[in-house]
Order: structure tokens, then C-alpha cells, then sequence
């Protein structure tokens, strides 16, 4: 019998925590709920389960969310695990920093009940596909022969740019580029789409797995953050292309 997916919840706010945690179990999902960074790896270093997903407030007592995230994605086994921040810091530049230092998510309160759980699905839905992914390439992506003559279907290249979906790793110049899992999913996705023009609402459901009306500025911040990781100038992109009044595309005509 499969367990259940393990939600691991820190928040400091127990009115909040309350109707977090009660409406993640309506949903028969796991949950654990922590009033600190400091409980949440106390529990992660002496507990024994698999954590599906994390979900983290900013401002918490002693270590903020935007350090737990940085902490959890320096720690191997929870390096790709989704992580959503759940915070009423709405600025759009704490949305980037927490984006840039790995969550997966960003929603602000107050937010409605039904479009949280949208999103925790979306993460686990998508979590679970990498999973698969990881476990059985598929033969959808891009073939390229190695140096000692095989075949690697799990290569996308273009250009100077490299995928490694096997590694889950992005090179630029045969380097290696940081990215988060969502940067990453959405480079994916628009390598294997390439040439196709995508408006934000379809990256939205492609990528995140959601349509939510106002959310299409977060696809924006991730195209800004792609650019800057793969362009040589990312004022003047050569590879993630802005379709007038459509959207985005990956290039394809060298």
C-alpha cells in the first residue's frame, strides 16, 4: 500500500498553521506542523519518512523561511523535494528571492483555500512525473550519440546551451548553471517545444500544473531568471524569444 505524501508545515502563526494542516487532512494528506526552523531540522535529523513537500512561512522566529529553503536545497535528499512559501510578504522581490533560492511556489495570504490546495496538488502531481522521469527515460526528448557511439535520449542541446535531464542538470559553454526545479522544468519544457510559441496561461499549465487569472507575472519572473542564466546578454535573448502578443518560445532556426 503507497503512503501517504508526507507535508511537512512550518508556521509560526498557530491560527494559520491550524487551517493549513486541517485542510491538507481533509485532503488525506500527511502532515506535520513546526513553529521554527530549528524544530523542522531537529525533526528531519532524528525522523525516518519521505518528505513530499514542504511548505515554509518567511518570517518565523530565529531562522526565516528564505534560510530553511537555502539550508534544505544544500541538503541532498531534499534538494529537488517541491518547497511553497506561504507568506503575507507579497513584494515582488521577496517572490524572487525565494524563487531564486529554490521554492518551487509562492503564494501570499490571505489566500483562498481552494486555489492552496490547487497548487500542493500541482507540486506533488509534478513531483511525482520528475519521479517517473528520472526512473525511465522516455524517448520524447532529443537523441544525441555519445563519444563512445550510444545513444542518449535524455539530452537536449541547442547551441551553447545543454540539458541533462538524467542528472537534472543545465550547462552553458560546458559549464554548469544553478537553476531551481521550476526554472529548470520550464527550460525543459520549452527545449522540447522548440520553435513553438507559448502564452504564459499555457506554460502555467504545462509547467505548474495550474491557471490561475493574475498568477502570469510569475512565468515572467521565471523567463527573466532563465535569461539571465543562459542569454550571453539577457537585455538582448537569443534563445528564449517574447512573442509579441502571444507569449514566449524557444528558438529554433540555427
Amino acid at each position: 500500500m503507497m503512503s501517504k505524501p508526507k507535508i511537512l508545515i512550518v508556521e509560526d502563526d498557530a491560527v494559520i498553521a491550524e487551517l493549513v494542516e486541517y485542510n491538507l487532512k481533509t485532503e488525506d494528506y500527511d502532515t506535520q506542523v513546526f513553529s521554527s526552523g530549528q524544530e523542522l531540522f531537529q525533526a528531519l535529523d532524528n525522523g525516518n519518512f519521505e518528505v513530499m513537500l514542504f511548505i515554509l512561512d518567511i518570517m518565523l522566529p530565529g531562522m526565516d523561511g528564505f534560510a530553511i529553503c537555502t539550508r534544505l536545497r544544500s541538503m541532498p535528499e531534499y534538494e529537488t523535494t517541491p518547497i511553497l512559501m506561504l507568506t503575507a510578504r507579497g513584494a515582488e522581490q521577496d517572490k524572487v528571492k525565494g524563487l531564486d533560492l529554490g521554492a518551487d511556489d509562492y503564494l501570499t495570504k490571505p489566500f483562498g483555500i481552494r486555489e492552496f490546495l490547487s497548487r500542493v496538488k500541482a507540486l506533488l502531481r509534478r513531483s511525482y512525473i520528475k519521479r517517473k522521469e528520472l526512473e525511465s527515460v522516455t524517448d520524447d526528448v532529443l537523441a544525441v550519440p555519445t563519444s563512445d557511439g550510444q545513444s542518449r535520449t535524455d539530452l537536449l542541446v541547442y547551441d551553447k546551451v545543454l540539458l541533462d535531464d538524467a542528472r537534472h542538470q543545465v550547462y552553458k559553454d560546458g559549464e554548469p548553471v544553478t537553476m531551481t526545479n521550476r526554472e529548470y522544468e520550464l527550460l525543459k519544457f520549452l527545449m522540447q517545444n522548440r520553435g513553438i510559441a507559448y502564452s504564459r496561461d499555457d506554460l502555467l499549465n504545462h509547467v505548474w500544473g495550474y491557471d490561475f487569472a493574475g498568477e502570469t507575472r510569475t512565468v515572467d519572473v521565471h523567463i527573466r531568471q532563465l535569461r539571465r542564466k543562459i542569454e550571453d546578454d539577457s537585455a538582448n535573448p537569443v534563445y528564449i524569444e517574447t512573442v509579441r502578443g502571444r507569449g514566449y518560445r524557444f528558438v529554433d532556426d540555427k
